[in-house]
């Protein structure tokens, strides 16, 4: 007799659930949307013009970086050969595991703009631009991983200068 009971109790709980998985209205699929990648690219050079929308330096926190996110970066300026190119060389520091990535944004001496991105830098990583022979404005912006773009370099930089 037990046996039986058992057997029942075991009968009615697969009936409900049957049931329970059968009554619920049908549910359309959707499938997400496609997500993206931020994707390091090649130094750029974009013309400028005064009819031109914000310039790509908007939407940063002055530096420098709260002490928890901090890190270093070099900007060396090729002064001696023909070339003036641009180096931008990411550090490190205590907070490299919080940089998304590193932009520069170059405004050359000639009314253009070029700008270089890594993502996700490592120490020693470089970004090398093209400036020009004369003073070009050097700006690195520092993404991190909580959303915050701050901007840790503005200085100009002379192909040369006769000190």
């Amino acid at each position: 007799m037990k046996r039986s009971l058992w057997i029942l109790v075991g009968i009615t709980l697969v009936l409900c659930i049957w049931m329970a998985g059968c009554t619920q209205p049908s549910q359309e699929q959707t499938t997400p949307a496609p997500t993206t990648m931020p994707v390091t690219t090649a130094a750029t050079s974009v013309p400028t013009s005064p009819t031109q929308g914000p310039p790509p330096t908007a939407g940063y926190i002055e530096g420098p970086l709260p002490s928890q996110y901090s890190v270093e970066v070099q900007v060396d300026r090729n002064r001696v050969a023909i070339t003036p190119n641009i180096t931008v060389t990411f550090r490190g520091g205590k907070g490299i595991n919080f940089v998304h990535s590193m932009d520069v944004v170059v405004s050359r001496s000639d009314g253009r703009i070029v700008t270089g991105s890594l993502y996700k830098p490592q120490v020693n990583d470089y970004l090398e631009l093209e400036g020009t022979r004369g003073t070009d404005n050097v700006e690195v912006f520092i993404n991190l991983i909580t959303g915050d773009r701050y901007r840790v370099y503005n200085n100009p930089e002379a192909f040369r200068s006769y000190n």
